[in-house]
């Protein structure tokens, strides 16, 4: 199974991928994981690598900004081993045996509409339950690395989709408070009121959650960084994560879940787990 493969072959992830923004698609990323451990085989079930602009339909160079040197880079994602399956990358950390990807984040709403369950802080934070300061790209390395194989297909208008298993995930969220830990799925952190009608009629039904995983510009902007957009609960090829319920093309009926929730401002840990 992908996720027993010694924890070297992590690293040599990194050493390839000098700047993970900068790699075409997620699927090219998976063809240098398949490839290098599986065979060539593997490498012709992954989507073809876009092709990016020739030189006759290249876009002008946008304008350089003043305040960064000409050829700066970002910075090359760095993972840190924390001791057995778990490594730390930016603020967040994943567990390889567990195959699971832990988020901190805080309660922002607790009432009003909104449209995210998380986002970053330059992210939509007037219309998001959660919010982190955790960098989009870190998560979405840690996904790659365990094995996700992310699904653009965000399904039919006004009607619910069947996640593919190879991009379910499922997902909850833990805050400590006195006496052991709480732990909520993470749907029952929103709510769903009927058209017209401003009260919930209770929690989201159970679903697994898509894992998209956004997209890469030719100029290699990755977008779910540059919106700040992790999980959405309508349909948002930018955020990372999706929910696949029939509601998600009606962005007025979803609320936070505050008989749920803990107070705002509260820490919570969003954590996320590869079927």
């Amino acid at each position: 199974m992908r996720h027993n493969r010694p924890i070297s072959h992590f690293f040599f992830i990194l050493r390839s991928a000098r700047i993970l923004i900068f790699l075409a698609t997620a699927a090219v990323i998976w063809i240098g994981v398949s490839s290098t451990h599986q065979g060539p085989d593997s490498a012709s079930e992954a989507a073809p690598e876009t092709p990016g602009p020739t030189p006759e339909t290249a876009p002008d160079p946008a304008p350089e900004d003043p305040e960064k040197p000409p050829n700066a880079q970002p910075a090359e994602p760095n993972v840190i081993p924390l001791g057995g399956d778990r490594f730390k990358i930016g603020t967040i950390e994943f567990d390889k045996a567990k195959r699971t990807i832990t988020i901190p984040a805080s309660v922002l709403m607790r009432e009003g509409a909104v449209e995210y369950l998380l986002v970053t802080r330059t992210g939509k934070v007037h219309e998001s339950v959660f919010v982190t300061d955790a960098d989009p790209q870190d998560i979405h390395l840690a996904a790659l690395l365990l094995g996700i194989r992310p699904s653009a297909d965000l399904g039919p208008a006004d009607s619910s989709m069947t996640v593919p298993p190879t991009a379910a995930l499922q997902a909850s969220v833990t805050w400590d408070r006195n006496g052991p830990p709480q732990t909520i799925h993470l749907h029952e952190a929103l709510a769903i009121a009927p058209a017209g009608e401003t009260s919930p009629s209770g929690p989201a039904p159970a679903t697994l959650w898509l894992y998209n995983g956004s997209r890469i510009q030719q100029d290699g902007t990755f977008v779910a960084r540059r919106e700040g957009s992790i999980i959405s609960v309508i349909r948002d090829p930018e955020a990372l994560i999706n929910y696949p319920g029939d509601t998600r093309d009606n962005d007025e009926i979803h609320l936070p879940n505050a008989a749920a929730l803990p107070k705002l401002e509260h820490p919570v840990r969003i954590v996320l787990k590869l079927r």
